[in-house]
């Protein structure tokens, strides 16, 4: 099949969203299939760069954030789109709206993908969780976008459950994000305590609110074994400096860095512990990147935040927030270290269903349907499908910025996730 993505912003591997985009592209392409990317800075094969688009006040704050709107392009889309057999959208914004209105003139089938939590929008936008506000943006989102596709790609179950709760009557096909093979883990699991005598525990995450990163950092200042525990952030963010200054104040020993993609799985295999704190996240691709490579998951449970489904074991969880709670999981494992290899094994097979290529083969069954279902509705319909104008989304500041570094979903390299 050829496909056509289209994702506002692909100008770096720095972004989660077009980190997914990219990493689905390559792997339907060793299936054999043709994939176009299409957004702002779009590189590399069969890449249909579009205009950035200007939008005043909220393209500055954006840009703070490291994410670009895109501009859409009639020639870029004519070119980009002749001959494909799928459009697939990533975000709900004007981009993505356009090149819905344009596959619907042109009867070219579309699915879309659902990677914005409006969550994390609140929790960016410095708002917190805002129920209302966030229920808002799911109704805006449905209206704009995905109550005109049929075909919804979504990471998790957990968000699939919010879509419908918010009236979604698209087709949810609950696909994993997907865990590229070199997060793999070594024969042997990394000693719970190294040759120095230390416990080193990893943390992978935007530096953001709602990744509570903080919470992680007091727990350990807590623990029993705190002047033995090293901890190791992997992220960038806004929350970078508070946290240093929080691990400062409480004594807690802590490294916060930039890692690519290999530099991260390797320190994956190197920390036989890794701790997820966030109370929203829509998969956590991150999650799943540690514990196939052989770090043990140790993950907060908050309803809206997916990863807590994967653990194995009642010593990987606490409640969202507890520093006590997460403070004594800490503890149990520092006194069970014979409990790690056992665990770790529960997850690597775990992992086994969660590796890239299935995804991606349950995309193409997921386009299969897509393509069907428009391509049936054009034939009985012919031009009367439905399709209003885009619009611009009308956004304060505060608002542009969590749906900008929301949007940027965050691969694990960056700590964006």
């Amino acid at each position: 099949m050829r496909f056509a993505f289209v994702c506002d912003d692909l100008s770096g591997h720095g972004n989660g969203t077009s980190v997914t985009a990219y990493r689905f592209a390559e792997q339907l392409r060793q299936l054999g299939h043709e994939v176009r990317m299409v957004g702002v800075g779009a590189s590399g094969k069969d890449a249909f760069p579009v205009p950035e688009k200007d939008i005043p006040v909220v393209s500055s704050v954006s840009h703070t954030c490291g994410f670009r709107f895109g501009e859409p392009d009639e020639a870029v889309f004519g070119r980009a789109f002749d001959g494909v057999d799928l459009i697939h959208l990533f975000l709900p914004f004007e981009l993505e709206r356009a090149a819905l209105a344009w596959a619907r003139v042109h009867h070219v089938p579309v699915s879309a993908a659902f990677h914005l939590q409006p969550e994390n929008v609140t929790y960016n936008a410095r708002i917190g969780r805002a129920p209302l506000i966030s229920s808002a943006l799911y109704g805006h989102f449905r209206r704009v976008l995905y109550d005109r596709v049929r075909h919804v790609h979504c990471p998790s179950t957990m968000i699939a459950s919010e879509l419908r709760r918010h009236g979604y009557h698209a087709h949810l096909h609950v696909i994993s994000n997907g865990v590229p093979e070199l997060f793999h883990a070594r024969a042997e699991a990394a000693p719970l305590i190294d040759a120095a005598g230390r416990i080193q525990i990893l943390s992978v995450g935007r530096l953001g609110k709602e990744k509570d990163q903080s919470t992680i950092i007091k727990a350990i200042a807590r623990s029993r074994y705190k002047d033995q525990i090293t901890l190791h952030l992997a992220g960038q963010g806004y929350m970078k400096r508070r946290l240093m200054a929080l691990a400062d104040r409480l004594g807690v020993s802590m490294t916060i860095g930039y890692y690519d993609e290999e530099s991260l799985a390797e320190v994956m295999r190197c920390c036989p512990l890794t701790i997820h704190a966030s109370v929203a996240d829509i998969e956590a691709i991150s999650v799943l990147e540690s514990f196939a490579s052989g770090s043990v998951a140790i993950v907060a449970q908050s309803p809206m935040s997916a990863p807590s489904k994967y653990a194995v074991d009642s010593h990987c969880l606490f409640a969202a927030r507890d520093v006590d709670g997460l403070a004594s999981v800490i503890d149990w494992w520092a006194e069970h270290p014979e409990a790690l290899a056992p665990t770790r094994e529960l997850y690597l097979e775990e992992a086994k269903g969660l590796r890239l290529r299935k995804s991606a083969e349950a995309f193409e069954r997921m386009a299969e349907q897509a393509v069907a279902d428009d391509e049936l509705a054009y034939r009985l319909r012919g031009s009367s499908v439905a399709v209003r104008g885009a619009s611009d989304l009308a956004l304060s500041p505060g608002m542009a910025h969590g749906m900008a570094t929301a949007a940027l979903g965050g691969p694990s390299a960056t700590g964006a996730r």
